[in-house]
């Protein structure tokens, strides 16, 4: 079924034009927290698109990505620094500043996890790491990589959660997706071949999207790992774009390094809305779409140094 979609907010006055790294919603659907490549990351009301606080002088270098705790009270987020943080809305302090990841990449990705008890942080050497909320070491409680059996062999440049925990999906610069019981200590690894730059879960946790560098989204059944669905149309070749499902699981999203954003009917793979969301010559490495219970929305970033959220409607 086609769809419509319509610019709603622009949201300015935050990141000084410099690339917009990531977006995303929080857990309610009532803001949405950017994260830019000039070390800082900001709050926005989703509904005005008013910027309700910039948090700066945390990260010592760009910040990749953010995950909004249930109650919305702290936001954690990782980047170039390699420093991962929690940190506390109201006032802006860091409650915690966790360390660990290796070498000079950085960490790509950050979720809270287990009713906000726990943060997963992805990073560049090759590892994902998982942090206790409430304990006073600075330690990881697990460490996922080679050494632990998780065989990762380069970055790991994306994370997912299954909202039941304590499952965590993963993608990585090696070719393969890994879907990892944190609890259970299992593990299920897909072989792509190629560059995985995203991945995401359907809200049904049965599916994930799989979006990889030869401008392909792949939908996936996690239990068996058969591939279900392929979906092209988009530019992603050289750079990191990022891929999701809709609320009702009918439709896949994705941006492109052209500025645009693809969307296409999850059972028949054709495109049913495609928008130049974004300068041309912009990559839209960012893509997120509001949760169940709020009116159908899109936030998109790109490396044009724009945030923008859409209105999404059905044409019946």
């Amino acid at each position: 079924m086609p769809l419509t979609l319509a610019l709603a907010r622009e949201l300015t006055g935050a990141h000084a034009r410099d690339a917009v790294l990531a977006i995303t919603f929080s857990r309610d659907g009532a803001h949405c927290v950017t994260c830019g490549r000039d070390r800082a990351f900001a709050l926005w009301s989703a509904r005005t698109g008013t910027l309700l606080r910039a948090y700066r002088g945390g990260h010592g270098r760009e910040v990749r990505d953010a995950s909004c705790a249930r109650d919305g009270g702290t936001i954690a987020t990782c980047g170039g620094d390699r420093g991962v943080y929690v940190w506390d809305v109201a006032t802006g302090a860091a409650r915690r500043r966790f360390e660990g990841h290796d070498g000079d990449g950085g960490t790509n990705a950050v979720t809270f996890c287990a009713n906000d008890c726990v943060v997963v942080s992805a990073g560049y050497d090759a590892s994902v790491r998982v942090w206790d909320v409430r304990a006073n070491g600075g330690r990881a409680m697990q460490i996922l990589n080679a050494r632990t059996g998780v065989g990762f062999e380069d970055s790991v440049t994306s994370l997912t959660r299954d909202e039941a925990w304590p499952r965590i999906a993963c993608g990585c610069v090696d070719g393969a997706t890994r879907v990892v019981d944190i609890r259970r200590g299992e593990l299920h690894v897909d072989a792509y071949g190629v560059p995985v730059t995203s991945v995401s879960f359907s809200r049904d946790n049965k599916c994930l999207a799989v979006g990889c560098l030869t401008s392909r989204v792949c939908l996936a059944e996690c239990a068996t790992g058969d591939g279900l669905n392929t979906y092209r149309g988009h530019v992603a070749e050289r750079a990191k774009t990022q891929c999701a499902l809709t609320s009702d699981d009918a439709h896949v999203v994705s941006g492109s390094e052209d500025g645009r954003v693809v969307f296409w009917d999850v059972v028949t793979a054709e495109i049913v809305a495609e928008i130049d969301a974004h300068d041309p010559s912009s990559v839209v490495c960012g893509v997120d779409v509001s949760p169940p219970g709020v009116p159908p929305a899109l936030a998109t970033c790109a490396t044009d140094g724009r945030a923008r959220l859409w209105t999404i409607t059905s044409d019946r």
